[in-house]
């Protein structure tokens, strides 16, 4: 099984990953359009702009990791294979992704070493982790389902 410290470990990673994609999106796109963008257009790109959509599944992955780990403690064991297969599931490989991001991302970590090493620290960081064996449709109502119930705790109760 996991320790409660793996969570943090791999939020970490996924966060670093998630900064060195934007950096290098964010390149590209001034590059093209002969701009520079300050820190409120490029969060505005990055929830609006089609360019950017892509990214967006790996913001929504770590908001519900985020979410399961700090309502859910008591669980995490018991989620930690979801978590798992779900980050995997992403970053499906170079030669079958499975998504858009996963066409998008794998261009990247081949051609940008610190993307690669992101890469690799989000591997690392779930190399103790379970594994999940479940398709693709489980994985992801497994998820939202666990990201529900995380929600649902960390709602405050009312008091009497």
């Amino acid at each position: 099984m996991t320790e409660a410290a793996d969570w943090p470990r791999l939020a970490n990673a996924l966060r670093e990953l998630h900064r060195v994609l934007m950096e290098v999106v964010r390149r590209e796109y001034e590059r093209a359009h002969l701009t520079e963008l300050g820190a409120g257009e490029l969060l505005q790109l990055l929830t609006t702009a089609p360019e950017f959509a892509w990214l967006r599944a790996l913001s929504e992955l770590m908001v519900d990791l985020d979410f399961v780990r700090e309502a859910a403690p008591a669980a995490h064991a018991d989620t930690a294979s979801v978590a798992r297969g779900s980050v995997e599931h992403l970053l499906s490989n170079a030669e079958n992704p499975a998504s858009e991001f996963a066409r998008r991302y794998w261009a990247y970590v081949h051609a940008e070493p610190r993307v690669a090493m992101a890469h690799a620290a989000v591997k690392q960081a779930l190399s103790g982790w379970p594994s999940a064996d479940m398709d693709a449709a489980t994985l992801l109502a497994e998820r939202h389902r666990l990201t529900e119930k995380a929600r649902h705790l960390a709602k405050p109760k009312p008091s009497s």
